[in-house]
């Protein structure tokens, strides 16, 4: 196992690059995994780690076809965002286009239509694989799947889901192609989420908190609901809605353990 005892390190430096810019991320196809249970939850799900720095030599025991290194607590705390993190992995991205599409018994997607914040995207993330839902087609974002922000936010979700993006026609092709049922999630519907059937192969659709989801989704989707409220708000946080919606489609499918 490979010392690395100094700050100037040329790795410590990918490593800060890779945590700081997001046009480097994308250039080198590569981002960090930080914390022993997402670097794990990354591994199990097969994706190829390429550099893992770490506290001791135990914590990287159960990382084969790594390069690994030992690295000091005032190094690994100049890099991580946690205090606590023992364990930073780089990784190489995977491709994640419709055309790697995996189909699953759920016949269920999640479709998140321009998502901006990668805080919201990494708890809708959670949401999804909390409630037993694997597959997410996002469409149209400038916010980069692997940004930190969104892996931490998932808590290692993002690594045990399909998630694909694309370009919302090709979204939109491949969903009526497959013979999926389309519901728009929208504010000014005058359908609430309770009169929706979600029982059969079908997406659902997620706009931005700004904005509604686009006439092009409005237009395809076979009906659009929307949740009820009775406060004076009149929206919801993202990533809270969908968790709403996500339950429902759960408990409609008579899919919920709670006994887990």
């Amino acid at each position: 196992m490979k010392l690395i005892s100094s700050a100037h390190n040329k790795l410590i430096k990918e490593v800060k690059k890779l945590s700081k810019n997001s046009s480097y991320r994308r250039k080198t196809n590569s981002f960090i995994v930080e914390g022993l249970r997402e670097v794990k939850l990354c591994f199990e799900s097969d994706y190829k780690i390429d550099h893992l720095l770490c506290l001791n030599e135990k914590l990287c025991d159960d990382f084969s076809n790594a390069n690994k290194y030992f690295i000091q607590k005032e190094i690994m705390n100049m890099i991580t965002y946690r205090e606590t993190s023992e364990i930073l992995a780089i990784v190489t991205k995977k491709e994640n286009s419709l055309e790697n599409y995996i189909y699953n018994e759920n016949n269920f997607v999640l479709v998140l239509e321009k998502p901006e914040k990668p805080g919201n995207i990494g708890a809708i993330l959670r949401s999804c694989d909390a409630l037993g839902f694997s597959d997410v087609f996002i469409s149209d974002t400038k916010t980069e799947l692997y940004n930190p922000n969104t892996i931490r936010a998932s808590m290692g979700a993002l690594f045990r889901l399909n998630i694909y993006e694309d370009k919302k026609e090709r979204i939109i092709n491949f969903l009526k192609k497959n013979n999926f049922k389309i519901f728009g999630s929208l504010i000014e519907s005058t359908k609430n989420i309770d009169e929706i059937d979600f029982n059969s192969k079908c997406a659902i659709v997620m706009g931005t908190e700004a904005d509604s989801i686009s006439s092009e989704f409005i237009k395809q989707s076979n009906e659009c609901f929307k949740i009820p409220m009775t406060g004076n708000v009149d929206s919801l946080n993202l990533s809270v809605s969908t968790g709403i919606i996500l339950y429902e489609v759960m408990n409609q499918r008579k899919s919920i353990n709670f006994n887990r």
